[in-house]
């Protein structure tokens, strides 16, 4: 019979008030949590979905958290017929050995040693005593009132333990182990590694009756693992692209074992993603709420545009054009709502490692374009800068390839890279593309293609407006340009140019958009495109008049 799912309801106890009545509680078996699946975004975020397996007699047990969870996020879940008395999130002891680093943890790690001490010109010799351990005192954190109760205002100072006894011929002899310049030991050598008690927040699960073999679903959202794409674009073929897809997962979090792994394309809103849950133990209460009222009081989301990782790419030149790559083709992933999750297949990851995964070749169609964008001289104060715009700079144009998303999913905004025969053309970052959209990436600058523009006015009327506390003059300004392709081939370019005022006239015409943005400003913004088809030598001309309020 098929089980419904419920949701738990989880018990939180904060490390203060659990470190309390627990300290000489029996030990309880140990569970892991498998972690089955992980939903990778690319801003450092990864979403978890793990399993545990109840054990087969106890009522018990407890269970490590791989990775502190973000707030909100976690979640258990079980079927119906399980009891669960409850679930509490507690500060657990364990041993560790490490290795002594100082001379106070040579002498912490050979108690009872009969040892010669060096102090400055002394030498004092007996026998190891005590060593006082390392522990921990509690600060007011000045930023909370001083009337709530200690256990509000916790905040954890490591102290060093500096206290030596050393039995001599004389008697006990107590030192400051931060003293001592040089240690002999006169009985043997030296033991190196000491047990060291350490913590780490569990969560401890109680049974209303055992429940062998039935399993726990935890999921949550935490920190600590990413994704990041980047694209390849061969261009060998005149009039479809091989496009080629791969990804690199960034592991920071915790080991991964046969992971369903996948990559999440888009722009979540994660308002409490820099606040840690209690359950991770990691701060006290007033810190926590601390947080929670910051988070409230921003009212906002995680920033998780795109953070694409710059590649540098140098070219050495090969002695044999290497292979590109074919990855097979794109995978049908799964929409959810405004997000696209890409199926990335099963990994084992362990910390601090990074996977390369092959996602996908596919063919497009594509178009080569040359471009050339002609600023708006008049700023949105209502001043006009062509001279300072145009320090007798040359005119950038650009070749580009324009791509048609023809595959079934959606691009992701990443770097790519163009290549002909092997070699690489340039970079350039392909922003975000839908399906049957189209998306344009620049190859290099066209330097056989020469573009010269101006503006010059042609009339002023003083003083033609007094608005917003300013004085306005309307001024007529003629722009011009002209380019020539000194190419063998023809080529297709792309010129836009961005105005502000009123167009008066064009030639030729050619597609005039009203640009609604900046609706506060004096004068309207427009944006003119000419689509031109240059051939091997020739030369094209336009021109175009507006009006504009300028500030004096």
């Amino acid at each position: 019979m098929r089980r419904t799912m419920c949701t738990a309801v989880v018990a939180i106890v904060l490390a203060p008030l659990a470190r309390q009545g627990h300290a000489d509680a029996p030990p309880v078996p140990s569970e892991s949590l498998a972690i089955q699946q992980v939903s990778l975004f690319k801003n450092g975020l990864a979403f978890f979905t793990g399993r545990i397996t109840c054990p087969a007699e106890a009522t018990s047990f407890q269970v490590a958290l791989p990775v502190a969870p973000c707030h909100g996020t976690f979640w258990i879940s079980y079927p119906a017929d399980l009891s669960i008395a409850s679930v509490v999130a507690r500060q657990t002891e364990s041993q560790r050995l490490i290795d002594a680093v100082t001379i106070p943890e040579l002498l912490r790690a050979n108690p009872d040693r009969k040892v010669q001490l060096t102090i400055g010109d002394r030498n004092i010799t007996g026998v190891i005593r005590h060593m006082a351990p390392n522990r921990t005192t509690m600060e007011r954190d000045p930023r909370v009132s001083s009337s709530l109760p200690r256990l509000y205002y916790p905040s954890e100072q490591p102290q060093q333990g500096s206290l030596l006894i050393v039995e001599t011929e004389a008697g006990e002899l107590s030192i400051d182990p931060r003293t001592i310049a040089q240690v002999a030991f006169l009985d043997g050598k030296a033991e190196r590694r000491f047990a060291e008690g350490d913590e780490s927040p569990m969560l401890h699960v109680r049974l209303k009756k055992p429940a062998p073999g039935v399993q726990i679903v935890v999921s949550f959202l935490a920190k600590g693992a990413a994704w990041t794409p980047s694209y390849r674009i061969d261009i060998d073929d005149a009039s479809m692209a091989r496009l080629s897809a791969q990804a690199l997962i960034v592991n920071d979090a915790c080991t991964l074992k046969d992971a369903d792994m996948q990559l999440v394309t888009g722009f979540p809103h994660l308002q409490f993603a820099d606040t840690t849950s209690p359950l991770a133990l990691q701060q006290d209460l007033a810190r926590f709420l601390q947080a929670l009222s910051t988070r409230r009081a921003e009212s906002r989301g995680v920033d998780v545009t795109s953070n694409i990782m710059t590649q540098m790419v140098t070219y050495n030149g090969p002695q044999e054009q290497p292979p590109m790559p074919i990855y097979g083709a794109a995978e049908i992933g799964q929409a959810a709502e405004d997000l696209f999750l890409y199926p990335a297949g099963r990994l084992d990851l362990g910390t601090r490692e990074v996977a390369y995964v092959p996602l996908f070749t596919e063919s497009v169609p594509y178009q080569h374009i040359y471009q050339w964008d002609i600023p708006d001289y008049v700023n949105q104060e209502g001043v006009y800068e062509y001279a300072k715009k145009q320090p007798d700079r040359e005119e950038e144009v650009w070749h580009s390839i324009r791509l048609t998303n023809a595959t079934q999913i959606p691009w992701t905004t990443a770097p790519a890279e163009t290549m002909k025969n092997g070699v690489i053309l340039g970079q350039d970052t392909l922003s975000y593309t839908p399906p049957r959209a189209k998306n344009t990436v620049r190859i290099t600058r066209a330097v056989g293609v020469k573009a010269e523009q101006g503006e010059f006015e042609t009339d002023r009327r003083r003083e033609a407006a007094r608005m917003y506390g300013w004085t306005w003059d309307l001024i007529t300004v003629k722009g011009e340009f002209s380019v020539v392709n000194f190419q063998d081939k023809a080529v297709d370019l792309e010129i836009t140019k961005t105005l502000s005022g009123e167009l008066k006239t064009l030639d030729p015409e050619t597609k005039v958009e009203r640009i609604a943005v900046g609706l506060r400003r004096m004068n309207g913004l427009a944006k003119l495109t000419w689509n031109l088809q240059l051939g091997p030598g020739q030369t094209k001309t336009a021109a175009y008049t507006y009006d504009v309020y300028v500030r004096r």
